[in-house]
């Protein structure tokens, strides 16, 4: 699978990998590794057409200038294989790009998840997922409850995250306002 997302910023990038090391050190949790840098998706998919989704993806971040995001509190994926995240807010401007990105990308993605797509999409930051289990899942929460995740995080970026047999090649990283 392949995705478009963003890297977080440096304060919060900071504070996801304490979370991350915290849920590994009470809870035995790493399975969120496998894609081991903080970020949020944009969109997942078999494949893109690398050659013309390079040029789109520069154009696309020359059209937007860097820009918030707000979180606000925690959220959970239920079914066999639970995911607990940091929910973002679905603000008008961040629906907005989203939106403009699903439509360049027409045509350069090929087999879209469609959970992904603009009227499903749910904007998150994963704080455990692959090894969230029923035995682990208290843990998980008594964990995180109480925390506050009412933050602003500044994006600047677009990145190509490629995964291929398990593990991540490193990110293609683009620029927003460029």
């Amino acid at each position: 699978m392949n995705g478009i997302a963003s890297l977080l910023d440096g304060p919060a990038t900071s504070r996801v990998e304490r979370l991350w090391q915290e849920l590994e050190a009470h809870c035995g949790l790493v399975g969120v590794k496998l894609t081991p840098f903080p970020h949020f998706t944009w969109q997942v998919t078999e494949d893109y057409d690398l050659p013309r989704l390079e040029v789109t993806l520069r154009a696309l971040a020359g059209q937007i200038q860097p820009f918030s995001i707000h979180t606000s509190g925690l959220g959970l994926f239920t079914g066999e294989h639970p995911i607990v995240y940091i929910s973002i807010v679905k603000d008008e401007p961040l629906m907005r790009f989203h939106s403009l990105l699903w439509k360049k990308m027409v045509g350069i993605a090929f087999h879209p998840t469609l959970y992904y797509s603009p009227d499903q999409w749910v904007p998150h930051i994963t704080l455990a997922y692959n090894d969230v289990t029923s035995a682990n899942i208290d843990c998980v929460m008594q964990s995180l409850a109480f925390q506050t995740f009412n933050w602003e995080i500044q994006i600047d970026n677009l990145i190509l995250v490629a995964q291929a047999e398990g593990h991540n090649t490193a990110p293609v990283r683009v620029r927003l306002g460029l």
